[in-house]
């Protein structure tokens, strides 16, 4: 499992210090209006006009006479998602999700398990385990029916806060003591009623929680024993391993050949994140044929890296989930952990993410499971579903770049409850990486005419880091795009995006900022500093931080009379909007912001600092 330091308290360029976040996605609300991300919807035409191919580019087909499974919800898993007794978040944040799988162990409370109990059963230990079953008590009941990795190391206490000297399992051929603690865990749970999977060691390969060699003499005796040990006291369990903390070919191939020698697999085969879920869980099947063992289920009880925790990718690799047939998966935890109850940051402030809203689409794919292909780093996980007359599909993203794609909807007579009045009805949602999100943005929502069996859908990706939902239902008559705004942060300098800033020579950005829009502020306190707002549109509202020591900006039009603003204020306004434009003529501008160098008298500085933009499209 994966933890993080705090970062440093923002300087102040962006105003006064704030204390340290762990992460920065705790920015102000801004409910996003649609965007107009297709522009054209011709009914008696042959489809809607496509943009042109940017950074994500490609067509993905999905193929509506290729229905396989039933969505299973593989990607639905949470590692330390929950607080500490297990009581949050709240049933109506949890159940929309349809959560398939938790993962816990104590981690990180107080008293340091069975290690810091001087490796016995004490106040400690009993503190990790009571934690890790109020858990599983509350997700593996109605009406969630999860499934629960109970992390045994965790409990243990080899949450990398184990001291130096700690004497781990096994050490110098001695399992005596390592016995033990499984007998007492074994015991414990039986005890409870409450149904686990037992995940013997997380990351045993240098990664902090084992110091004994990946694939070790050492490692197989602690594995080993563990195993015997819960089989010979529980015959019925499911025991889940090696968790290695990233998919590793050879690795996995040591581990499959030496526990089936030893009479000691597992009964899942589970590892941590990866480049691609489906080619890794193609390479584990292959290795399971190769050693001549009946296919076992696959976990992935990790993924997303921190950076990669955002909507866009996030529904990439739940799209690339369900193309995997992995029977379950957790999102990892960086800056939570490990009993806030925030599914890590998931939620923020007790509110939906972008992510969350990610998972809630997720959730509500329903019917059989659809083929799609292509994509040139588009990935789109759709279903169709004729009990709801309905075809939805998750579009995620994996470039980090925007651009333009599309879908092509091909076989339409395998979906003909879809086709009323020869139409069928499109609605397109954006869902920006914001947190928190009040709820999606409403894009295209509109009757759209086939051609040839195909329904074509083209989508503008305005961010590298948005997902998108596509829904196809019954023609119902109605026409015509949805117009309305689109915020842009001031981080977002991805050239590959619609709308996006770039910065010149002495500019500097603050991260975890917690009352700014997305947590970040682009600064400079020089003199003829200059930055530039790439967008399209129709419009463009400006915010940036006013206060006491902020000084002077000028802004300029499409290279037109240049504006002063001025940016102090008495008090402090993080997000203020400090300009909005006139009406403009739909299409592509540049807004250029320079530093004047200059300040109001009651100012203390000539620092300009700028959050975001909203831009009304088209």
């Amino acid at each position: 499992m994966s933890r993080t330091s705090a970062h440093r308290p923002p300087t102040d360029p962006v105003g006064r210090a704030r204390s340290p976040r762990t992460r920065h996605r705790f920015g102000r609300t801004r409910l996003l209006g649609a965007l107009a991300l297709l522009t054209t919807a011709v009914l008696g035409a042959a489809c809607l006009t496509p943009g042109t191919a940017q950074a994500a580019g490609g067509t993905v087909t999905v193929d509506l006479s290729a229905q396989g499974a039933a969505p299973n919800g593989a990607g639905a898993g949470f590692l330390y998602g929950l607080s500490q007794d297990g009581s949050a978040p709240a049933d109506s944040l949890l159940q929309p999700l349809a959560p398939t799988l938790f993962r816990g162990g104590g981690a990180r409370i107080d008293g340091g398990g069975w290690l810091g109990d001087g490796y016995r059963a004490g106040s400690g230990y009993r503190a990790r385990l009571d934690s890790a079953l109020g858990q599983a008590r509350r997700v593996t009941a109605a009406p969630y029916h999860a499934a629960y990795h109970l992390l045994v190391s965790d409990v243990w206490g080899a949450d990398t806060t184990q001291p130096a000297t700690t004497v781990y399992p096994c050490d110098n051929g001695d399992c005596s003591n390592w016995t033990s603690f499984i007998d007492q865990l074994v015991t414990d749970v039986k005890a409870s009623g409450v149904p686990v999977s037992y995940d013997i060691w997380n990351e045993p390969d240098g990664t902090g929680f084992w110091q004994r060699g990946v694939n070790s003499d050492q490692y197989y005796r602690m594995w080993d024993t563990a195993v015997r040990e819960i089989r010979r006291l529980q015959p019925s369990a499911t025991i889940v391993g090696p968790s290695y903390s990233g998919y590793n070919h050879g690795w996995l191939d040591d581990f499959l050949g030496r526990t089936k020698s030893d009479g000691t697999l597992p009964d899942t085969v589970n590892w941590h994140f990866g480049t691609d879920p489906a080619a890794d869980a193609a390479d584990a099947r292959a290795l399971l044929t190769a050693h001549g063992i009946t296919q076992l289920p696959l976990t992935i009880n990790e993924y997303l890296f921190s950076q990669q925790q955002n909507a866009g990718y996030t529904a990439w690799f739940l799209d690339r989930l369900s193309a995997s047939g992995v029977s379950a998966a957790a999102h990892a935890i960086w800056s939570d952990c490990c009993g806030a109850g925030t599914l890590d940051s998931v939620l923020a402030g007790g509110q939906p993410t972008g992510q969350w809203w990610v998972y809630r689409a997720y959730a509500q794919l329903g019917g059989k499971l659809l083929a799609a292909s292509g994509g040139d780093g588009v990935a789109v996980a759709s279903a169709a579903d004729a009990g709801a007359q309905r075809v939805l599909a998750l579009v995620g993203n994996n470039s980090g770049q925007g651009g333009s794609t599309a879908l092509d909807f091909t076989g339409l007579g395998a979906t003909p409850y879809l086709l009323h009045d020869g139409a069928v009805h499109v609605t397109v949602q954006r869902i920006p990486d914001q947190s928190p999100l009040t709820a999606p943005a409403t894009v295209f929502d509109s009757d759209v005419s086939p051609s040839g069996g195909t329904v074509h859908v083209p989508l503008t990706l305005v961010s590298g880091t948005d997902a998108y939902t596509v829904a196809l239902t019954p023609g119902n008559g109605t026409t015509g795009p949805v117009t309305g705004t689109v915020t842009i942060d001031g981080n977002d300098t991805a050239a590959g995006d619609t709308d996006h800033f770039t910065y010149g020579a002495n500019w500097g950005l603050t991260t975890g900022v917690s009352d700014m829009y997305d947590g970040t502020a682009n600064w400079s306190y020089v003199g003829g500093a200059a930055a530039s707002l790439h967008f399209t549109g129709s419009k463009v509202v400006l915010h940036a931080v006013r206060d006491v020591d902020q000084g002077r900006m000028s802004l300029a039009l499409d290279g037109g009379t240049p504006v002063t603003v001025d940016d102090w204020a008495p008090s402090r306004n993080a997000s203020g909007v400090v300009w909005t434009s006139p009406q403009l003529a739909s299409g592509a501008h540049t807004l250029t912001i320079t530093n004047t160098g200059a300040h109001n008298p009651a100012s203390s500085g000539d620092n300009i600092a700028v959050d975001s933009a909203d831009i009304t499209i088209p």
